[in-house]
C-alpha cells in the first residue's frame, strides 16, 4: 500500500475510486474542510444537523457523490477526543474497511487539518492489518472481494506547519512494519506439511540474504555436539529433524554493552507428543511456532530499519510428534548447561527448546536482557482470554518497559507473580527440576518458574505468553478471527526501539 502525507495548500486530483475520509471528535462539530466544494460543504453539514451522523466512536457514514472527481466522502467518528488514543485510532481505521470495500473505494484521501498526525501511524497500521487475507491454498478464490476491492493508496493533508519529511519517514516505517506483520502471519498460518523445521530455515535465509544480519542454523548433529538436548528431546519423534536458527544483528556504531536476545518457541506442529492432545482443534497447532514467526519477523524489520541496538534472535525448531523414537513421560533430560528435567508431560515441550536456547544464548553471547515469546499455556487463555497476553520476568523495570510497549501498539500484556513459592510446584525426585506442576495449579505461573531456572541471576529476563493473542482474537477490526495475529512483533519494535 503506497501512504503519503502532503501540505493542506497541495492541489489533489480525486478520482472515481477515491473518497474523501474526514475523522470528527464528537464535540468537533460542524465540520471544517477547505477540500470540499461550498456546495458539498452544505450537504455534509446538512447530513450532520439532521442527526444522521455524530461524531460518537465508531460512527462511520459513507455520503456517496454523483461526481467523476470523487466516490463520496467517508465521515469518521472518532468519539470525545479527552478520551481518544491510540490504539481507538487503530480499531476505528480496521473499521473503516468494510464501507470501502463495499463501495469499491481503493484510494483514500484523509484531511487530518483538525486531528494530531501521532494518529497517522495507529490509522495505517488498522488500514493494512484489517486487509489481511490468507487463501494462497484456495484453488477457486472466496475471498475474491477482498482482493478486488483493496485500499492500495492513502494521502494524509496536513497543515503547514507540520514537517513533511518526517511524517513520510514514519509512514514508510509503519508500512514496512505492517508488511512483516502480515507476512509473519501468513507464515504462522502455513500448514505443517509444507512449513517444517527444514523449510522454515529455508525461508528465512533468502528472506536474509541482503541484509546486514548473520544467519546460522544449527542442524541435529550440531545440535548433539554442542548438548542442546532439550531441543533434540522434543524433535526425535518427527523424520524432520530439529534445528536452531541463529540471526545475528550488531550495528557497527552500536554498544554491545546493551545487547539483547530474543527467543521464539518455533514448534512446527504439536500433536503433544506420547501425550497426545485431543483432536478436537489440533489443527490449529500448527500456529505453535507463532512465537518463532515473530522473532523472525521483528529481527527483518530491525534489519530493514537499521536500528542501533545489537539484537540475538535465536529460535529453535521442531516437530513434536509420537513415535516409535519419541520423548517419553518419565524421561529425563539432561539440558545445554547440565541441569537435568524429568518429563512429566511431553506436551510440556515448548519451554524445554527455550530453555536451551536461554541458556545457549547465556554461554556464547553477552545479554544483558533476554526476552522469550512462545504459545505456551493454555491456561494463560483461560486467566486472560484473548484479549492480553500473559507476561513475567525478573525485573519489575523490565516488566514495566513491556507493559508500556504494549499499551502503546495495542498488544496489552498482564503481569504475572513469579514468587518463589511457585519453584515447590515444579520438584522433582529424581532431577533438578519437572517439566509440568500439579494438574490444574498455576499453569501459566509454572511455566513461567520453569523458564526461569534456567536463566543466570544476573541477567534481566522477561518471558511473554501468546496463546490466547496469537490467534483467536474475536471483537477487534484489525484482527480478523479466522487468523493469526501478529502478535509481538510490533511490540519487541516498539521496546527494542525504547532501548
Amino acid at each position: 500500500m503506497k501512504v503519503s502525507v502532503i501540505h493542506s495548500q497541495t492541489t489533489i486530483e480525486f478520482d472515481w475510486n477515491t473518497a474523501l475520509l474526514i475523522p470528527i471528535f464528537e464535540t468537533k462539530l460542524p465540520i471544517q474542510c477547505e477540500i470540499l466544494k461550498e456546495e458539498q460543504e452544505i450537504f455534509i453539514q446538512s447530513i450532520i444537523d439532521r442527526d444522521l451522523f455524530s461524531g460518537k466512536e465508531n460512527d462511520i457514514l459513507y455520503v456517496p457523490f454523483a461526481s467523476p472527481n470523487l466516490a463520496g466522502v467517508i465521515l469518521l467518528g472518532l468519539g470525545k477526543k479527552e478520551e481518544f488514543h491510540e490504539e481507538k485510532m487503530r480499531r476505528i481505521a480496521g473499521s473503516v474497511i468494510n464501507y470501502t470495500r463495499n463501495n469499491k473505494i481503493s484510494s483514500i484521501v484523509c484531511d487530518w487539518n483538525y486531528i494530531s498526525t501521532e494518529y497517522i501511524p495507529p490509522f495505517i497500521e488498522g488500514i493494512i492489518l484489517s486487509q489481511y487475507i490468507f487463501d494462497q491454498y484456495k484453488t477457486k478464490n472466496a475471498n475474491e472481494d477482498k482482493k478486488t476491492n483493496p485500499i492500495t493508496n492513502v494521502t494524509f493533508i496536513v497543515s503547514s506547519e507540520e514537517n513533511i519529511q518526517t511524517l513520510n519517514n514514519q509512514c514508510e516505517q509503519t508500512v514496512l512494519i505492517c508488511n512483516t506483520v502480515n507476512m509473519v502471519r501468513s507464515l504462522i498460518s502455513s500448514p505443517a506439511n509444507e512449513l517444517t523445521p527444514q523449510s522454515f530455515t529455508t525461508f528465512a535465509q533468502n528472506m536474509f540474504q541482503n541484509l546486514p544480519l548473520k544467519f546460522q542454523v544449527l542442524d541435529k548433529s550440531e545440535l548433539e555436539r554442542e548438548g542442546l538436548n532439550g531441543i533434540l528431546a522434543v524433535g526425535k519423534g518427527s523424520k524432520n529433524e530439529p534445528m536452531m536458527m541463529i540471526l545475528e544483528y550488531q550495528p557497527s556504531s552500536s554498544n554491545t554493552e546493551k545487547q539483547v536476545v530474543i527467543v521464539g518457541k518455533g514448534v512446527t506442529f504439536d500433536t503433544g507428543g506420547i501425550c497426545l492432545k485431543p483432536h478436537e482443534g489440533m489443527q490449529e497447532m500448527r500456529y505453535d511456532m507463532s512465537g518463532a514467526a515473530v522473532v523472525l519477523g521483528t529481527m527483518y524489520i530491525l534489519a530493514e530499519l537499521k536500528l542501533n541496538i545489537p539484537v540475538i534472535g535465536l529460535i529453535p525448531l521442531v516437530e513434536n510428534i509420537p513415535s516409535g523414537s519419541a520423548l517419553l513421560p518419565g524421561d529425563i533430560i539432561k539440558m545445554y548447561g547440565g541441569k537435568t528435567v524429568e518429563v512429566l508431560n511431553t506436551d510440556a515441550e515448548g519451554r524445554l527448546i527455550i530453555a536451551d536456547a536461554m541458556a545457549y544464548a547465556q554461554k556464547n553471547y553477552a545479554p544483558k536482557k533476554i526476552i522469550d515469546i512462545a504459545t505456551l499455556t493454555g491456561g494463560c487463555i483461560i486467566a486472560l482470554g484473548h484479549f492480553c497476553a500473559g507476561v513475567l520476568g525478573n525485573d519489575k523495570e523490565l516488566i514495566k518497559e513491556l507493559l508500556h510497549a504494549g499499551n502503546k501498539t495495542g498488544e496489552r500484556l498482564w503481569e504475572f507473580p513469579l514468587w518463589t513459592d511457585y519453584e515447590k510446584l515444579i520438584q522433582s525426585d529424581f532431577a533438578d527440576v519437572a517439566n509440568i506442576g500439579p494438574k490444574g495449579e498455576a499453569s501459566t505461573i509454572v511455566g513461567g518458574i520453569f523458564l526461569k531456572q534456567f536463566v543466570e541471576n544476573n541477567i534481566l529476563w522477561a518471558h511473554i505468553d501468546i496463546a490466547g493473542t496469537a490467534w483467536g482474537v474475536k471483537h477487534i477490526a484489525y484482527w480478523d478471527s479466522k487468523y493469526p495475529t501478529g502478535f509481538g512483533v510490533r511490540l519487541l519494535i516498539q521496546w527494542l526501539s525504547q532501548q
